[in-house]
């Protein structure tokens, strides 16, 4: 009877420690990741990440998340590595061009309503923004337009309103104040065209005057690709 009991205790110790270590090595989590900029920064977040740690990228979603943030998952044993150690790895990787990367733990920020926003414009703009109300989109071919648009979003806007348009790039931190959270003109009609357009020519706050940079034809390219942004919470 006492070889049985011992037996026993034995086999429930090490079913005990069997669990424990199945269930150890079948961790998944997910983190939503600040100062992707490029794929050049994904790919040096995953190459730096699997070099420091033992783990398993599963996926690395840019857009179609439900934060709004591009989200990490990954897979790991956490017997070896915590959660804590992978966040504090991840804030020490930087990208090609310098920039750390950051796990977000904070809301979405809120942004003024448009008709605020313009309100507030004409108001210091005084009779020059009446001009803005009667610009015309140009574009014929909507649907090469907003793939152009993308490309340039991407290159020269991501850095700063982010890659989901949420107003969190990397590089907005040092800003006097956040970028604007572009689906806020997702599926706007034709009369925000001529703000957007003046927005995007003269600049505001921290924004440069892209007018110096890009072509007419750019600029109504990416206002055509900022007005699909979606707002991922479905607000």
């Amino acid at each position: 009877m006492k070889k049985f009991s011992q037996l026993f205790v034995s086999s429930f110790f090490f079913v005990f420690l069997l669990c424990q270590t199945l269930w150890a090595v079948t961790v998944e989590e997910e983190f939503k990741i600040e100062g992707i900029i490029s794929i050049a920064s994904i790919k040096a977040l995953q190459s730096e990440l699997l070099k420091q740690l033992d783990l398993k990228i599963i996926d690395l979603n840019l857009k179609k998340t439900d934060s709004g943030w591009p989200v990490l998952r990954v897979k790991y044993n956490s017997e070896l590595i915590t959660k804590d150690k992978i966040e504090n790895v991840i804030g020490k990787i930087e990208d090609p061009a310098g920039h750390k990367y950051k796990v977000h733990k904070g809301p979405l920020i809120a942004n003024a309503e448009l008709i605020a926003e313009e309100n507030q414009a004409i108001s210091i703009l005084g009779d020059v923004a009446v001009a803005f109300r009667e610009v015309k989109n140009p574009t014929m071919d909507f649907d090469s337009s907003i793939i152009r648009g993308e490309g340039m979003f991407i290159k020269n806007c991501s850095k700063c309103h982010g890659l989901n348009g949420n107003g969190y790039g990397v590089v907005a931190h040092g800003f006097t104040t956040w970028p604007r959270q572009l689906w806020t003109w997702n599926n706007a009609d034709s009369s925000v065209d001529g703000y957007l357009f003046w927005i995007l020519e003269n600049g505001k706050s921290d924004m440069p005057p892209w007018g110096l940079i890009l072509s007419e034809n750019e600029r109504w390219d990416l206002i055509n690709y900022i007005k699909t942004i979606k707002n991922p919470e479905g607000g």
